[in-house]
């Protein structure tokens, strides 16, 4: 069959218009955007079509093939030049694309921020935040990850976080909800950012922008282009060249980095110099090693609002050496000059036998590194103008967390003394502060039969003791973990005191520690792979533990002795953040097909669910009921199972149990839970035990999208949420008794919250009349449960996500900074 001539002359036409793409990069000396005589080309430059990859002649130029999907003609520019102007889009009237480039020194050492998932259409202080952090630690340039999110989300982006607004490049990747209606999904999101998918050098890496592959709406390009894209890169730069690649979403929890394609072909990332990939997409923060194959996957949360594992509110900051290794921290947001000195508290100052008192800060600044902080405990003369001009003695404290900075200092007579400090920032800023205190003798508790073995002190996460502790409470020691604290609310046993941590920026302080819950002496600590965000138990005198990977640990109380260690086979892009239970006799963890029963003397499987009820595991602690296990699914619902066969029984997935973040509580034979509905009203809930159906419900008039569990008496409710603090209902009536509003929290957790919610993240705890509860705003406090009436509070500085571990004479509590503390009730030691 011959082909008609017309058809001839439009193939010619077609093959024409994407095939002449010529030009040339040149260095342009005197910066004035155009190729002048004296101008000398720049050989092997990297130009791309968006499909082929190549490099400039000797004197700069270059031809490109052209192809039928090509919008762009990109420049990827390497470690010793600039290029003012990126990309250039093909238009039938431009005869050469021509980049002029700067020279500038190649440096070794690298940084940048990883942004991601920032959802929005408006300004927030978490932008004066970053523009701080980039003025002050001058990060080399910003990635955003995606999720920019729809026309509106696009359009204030490319106004407002721009290099000019920044000072700093900043590369945009394309994700999920930036693929817009339309002929090709990409199209708008490349109006405002450009290519979709490009590369450029720094140090010696090279940085690998690329798309996510659908969306809300389909693409322009698939599989096959993307993957020929990458290949024609690997051809240009030798899999020698170290990469890492940034995407909206992680391409495997596995060791193999393998990208589809078509049907039959595959690329190996591992095998062309893969060593990082960062992404977004999860609202979650993680690191990890994928197997023995030296790649780390770096997930970041979203900066202006809580992640949907409740990470909180952050960015991660990036630092690479010349070899390609990677420093990564988190970045809080929302803070501002926050410094809070935590011992001395409550004007007391504990000394012990040795006439040390241990002095602890929280300081943090977003925008801004502590540099330094410097000291000075004076006597009852206290700070005057005569011993204020003597600051070469001043002592200097020492970090002990990100947040935390601790020094010992001498007393030498009890009473009145000052402490004061000075706080230096990298911006140059100082933070001073002076806490008048008496000096008086710690009081040594004899705790030899602790028993707080899971959240709330039982399996069914009653939160509720009969015993009494009378109020005023006085800090006794307080100790901190080396890093940060999540949900992991303390444990007691004997004479021990156990809590764990995390480190989402390297995966490396990552530890679980006993102290003597007498005197806060570290006993024990040990190394984790990852992170242990949520709640361990204790059984058979051992500290079970799983962390964010999904390997279950443990450890013999005493010595901390690890004594037997289990991959559950947790193989999801989402790290482990639920809270573990035990009934002293199995231990129960893991999720959906990993959802594991272990005996917690031997390691032994009793019993593998071995089925997925899809979605990821939620940070409420597992709960038992009876003969049933109560487990989370994050957005998806809950599910009961037969406790001592895996066998599930029902699921609920719908009237607002589906968004549900509470733990689950076992009470007078019924399951007790807060939830919400799509339209973000929120009810308690009375399930049936044996089917899950609802027995009642009723409105709070909270938003509860916290991680706690309602309180049940025999005649109310007591309901923390996420938002404004703490409820008290009438049980017969659901009318509403007291409430008690909280502070705004000091950085965001609860999924999208970003707008001055006042959140409580753990579970009160109930005794005798006394609540208490963490919050937030980084203050503790202690209301009568009658009245909602504060009692005492004190301020920590920094937000507390665990619960109380209630002791004989007073309790345990945990902050975010990696703090543990023991505060000691007053009134159960005085006559």
């Amino acid at each position: 069959m011959k082909t008609p001539l017309l058809l001839l002359v439009l193939i010619c036409l077609g093959q024409a218009s994407f095939a002449q793409l010529k030009g040339n990069v040149y260095w342009d000396e005197n910066s004035n955007g155009r190729k002048d005589p004296s101008e000398n080309g720049v050989a092997n430059a990297v130009i791309s079509d968006g499909l082929h990859v190549i490099r400039t002649d000797k004197d700069g130029s270059f031809q490109l093939e052209g192809w039928e999907k090509q919008q762009f003609v990109t420049i990827y520019p390497a470690a010793d030049f600039d290029s003012p102007i990126r990309y250039q889009a093909i238009l039938p009237n431009i005869n050469s694309y021509d980049f002029g480039v700067l020279k500038k020194a190649k440096n070794d050492q690298v940084s940048f921020a990883h942004i991601s998932d920032t959802e929005t259409f408006e300004y927030g202080d978490w932008v004066d935040n970053l523009k701080k952090y980039v003025k002050t630690e001058k990060p080399d340039f910003i990635v955003h990850t995606g999720d920019i999110c729809y026309e509106s989300g696009m359009k204030w982006h490319s106004e407002n976080l721009t290099e000019k607004e920044l000072g700093v490049p900043i590369y945009y990747c394309l994700g999920n909800h930036d693929l817009i209606k339309g002929e090709r999904g990409e199209a708008y999101f490349e109006s405002k950012f450009g290519p979709a998918w490009y590369a450029f050098e720094a140090g010696n890496v090279l940085y690998v922008i690329t798309p996510m592959m659908g969306g809300d709406y389909p693409p322009g390009f698939d599989h096959q282009d993307i993957g020929t894209w990458m290949k024609n890169l690997f051809e240009t730069y030798p899999s020698s060249k170290t990469k890492f690649f940034f995407n909206h979403d992680l391409l495997t929890s596995e060791e193999k980095f393998e990208f589809k394609i078509n049907d039959s072909e595959t690329l190996d990332l591992n095998e062309q110099g893969l060593k990082a990939w960062f992404f977004g997409h999860l609202h979650m923060n993680m690191t990890k090693a994928h197997g023995a194959s030296g790649i780390r996957s770096f997930g970041t949360a979203s900066l202006p609002q809580g992640g949907i594992d409740h990470s909180p509110s952050s960015f991660r900051e990036v630092h690479v050496d010349s070899a390609g290794n990677i420093e990564s921290q988190m970045r809080w947001t929302y803070l501002n000059r926050e410094l809070e000195v935590v011992n001395p508290s409550r004007g007391i100052g504990m000394v012990n036998e040795q006439n040390e008192i241990s002095l602890s800060v929280n300081v943090y600044d977003t925008g801004s590194k502590v540099d330094s902080i410097r000291y000075k405990v004076f006597g009852p003369e206290g700070f005057n103008w005569t011993n204020s001009i003597n600051q070469d003695n001043w002592e200097v404290m020492r970090p002990q967390s990100d947040w935390n900075w601790q020094a010992k200092g001498k007393i030498d007579t009890l009473g009145p003394h000052t402490l004061v400090l000075d706080a230096y920032l990298s911006s140059g800023e100082v933070i001073h502060r002076r806490a008048r205190f008496s000096a008086e003798r710690q009081k040594i508790a004899n705790q030899n039969s602790l028993d707080w073995k899971n959240l709330g002190g039982n399996e069914s996460h009653q939160a509720f003791l009969t015993e009494s502790l009378k109020a005023p409470y006085q800090l006794q020691w307080t100790a901190n973990i080396g890093s940060n604290i999540y949900m992991s609310s303390p444990l007691l046993a004997d004479q021990f005191v156990i809590s764990s941590s995390f480190d989402d920026g390297n995966a490396r302080e990552c530890y679980v520690v006993c102290w003597d819950a007498n005197t806060g002496k570290e006993i024990w600590r040990n190394k984790t792979r990852n992170g242990v965000k949520n709640q361990m138990v204790i059984a058979d005198g051992q500290v079970i533990a799983t962390d964010m990977e999904g390997i279950t640990y443990s450890f013999s109380l005493d010595q901390g002795l690890k004594l037997w260690e289990k991959d559950l086979g947790y193989r999801r892009k989402f790290g482990f953040v639920s809270g573990i239970v035990t009934d002293g006799e199995t231990v129960f963890t893991g999720f959906a097909e990993s959802l594991t029963a272990l005996n917690p003397t031997t390691g032994h499987v009793k019993w593998k669910a071995n089925k997925s009820k899809g979605g990821y595991g939620s940070t409420a602690t597992m709960t038992l009921a009876g003969k049933l296990l109560l487990v989370n699914r994050q957005w998806g619902g809950m599910d009961a199972l037969d406790k001592e066969t895996g066998e599930y029984l029902w699921s609920r997935e719908d009237d607002g149990l589906r968004f549900r973040d509470g733990v689950l509580t076992f009470a007078d034979g019924y399951l007790w839970v807060a939830g919400r509905s799509g339209s973000g009203e929120s009810k308690l809930f009375q399930l049936s035990v044996e089917t899950g159906e609802t027995i009642s419900s009723m409105e709070t008039g909270m938003m509860n999208t916290g991680t706690s569990t309602p309180i049940v008496l025999k005649d109310q409710f007591i309901l923390a949420g996420s938002h404004p603090g703490v409820v008290s209902f009438d049980k017969d009536s659901g009318k509403k008794q007291w409430e008690f509003e909280v502070d705004p929290a000091l950085f965001y957790t609860p999924s999208y919250f970003s707008d001055q919610q006042q959140s409580i993240e753990s579970t009160p705890i109930l005794v005798g009349d006394h609540l208490i509860f963490g919050a937030m705003d980084g203050k503790l406090y202690v209301l009568e449960a009658n009245s909602g009436k504060l009692i005492w509070k004190t301020h920590l500085g920094a937000p507390i996500m665990t619960s109380a571990a209630i002791s004989e004479n007073g309790f345990f509590i945990c902050d975010f900074a990696g703090n543990i503390y023991y505060f000691l009730a007053m009134g159960n030691t005085q006559p």
